[in-house]
């Protein structure tokens, strides 16, 4: 943990060798290494504290998944009731919003799921992520992923829609076009928070529209 995002990158630049702008964190497999800011966010933390788990319990994943995956943990909001963690999850994150701009509505689903260099745009894989979440197969996605077990289809993916991908495109548009005609409402998001007990939470989600209704997630 870095005290700034100057000594973060030259620390990732100096001591891992990485070169280029390393964001907000970096996860490196072989080394099973962390590092980040002070500064870079809760989120930016769980979206690479993530990588391991992928890495550990998803062996079998596509390529687009090494990033889409962490990258949907990275939005959340809860609260502690006594020991355990509350968390609500499936937000958009207003930055990867504005980056994706124009772009959003014509995001080509094919090409999103058969990038093999998955680190180039992160913001089009988050929203992979987040489709299958609104559409309650995220959770089943993930299962199929650690049994090794497509149901017969030729993804992972499609197996947890239960759909060939030419019925799930028109699905996907619809899911671009919501958002899009959300945009204003997802800016103005707050960052990712964790508060020490409910009440706390619930005024903040007043405050700020956060909805605590959960899109129920199939096996």
């Amino acid at each position: 943990m870095l005290e700034n995002q100057n000594r973060f990158e030259n620390f990732v630049q100096r001591e891992l060798h990485v070169p280029g702008p390393a964001g907000f964190g970096i996860y490196l497999y072989s080394n099973k290494l962390l590092a980040t800011y002070e500064d870079s966010g809760l989120g930016t933390f769980t979206h690479e504290t993530f990588h391991a788990f992928v890495e550990r319990d998803l062996k079998s994943r596509p390529a687009w998944a090494d990033e889409g995956v962490p990258a949907f943990f990275e939005k959340f909001y809860g609260y502690w009731k006594n020991d355990e963690l509350v968390l609500f999850w499936g937000f958009q994150n207003p930055w990867r919003i504005r980056e994706l701009g124009n772009n959003l509505t014509q995001l080509n689903l094919s090409e999103v799921l058969s990038d093999q260099h998955p680190e180039s745009d992160e913001s089009k894989l988050r929203m992979v992520s987040l489709f299958l979440w609104q559409q309650g197969r995220f959770r089943r996605f993930l299962k199929l992923i650690a049994a090794n077990d497509k149901r017969g289809y030729a993804s992972y993916f499609e197996a947890a829609m239960e759909l060939p991908l030419e019925k799930i495109i028109p699905l996907w548009q619809n899911c671009l076009l919501d958002v899009d005609r959300r945009r204003a409402t997802i800016q103005s998001l707050p960052l990712s928070t964790v508060f020490e007990n409910e009440e706390e939470f619930q005024t903040f989600a007043k405050l700020h529209g956060i909805s605590t209704e959960q899109v129920k997630q199939r096996d």
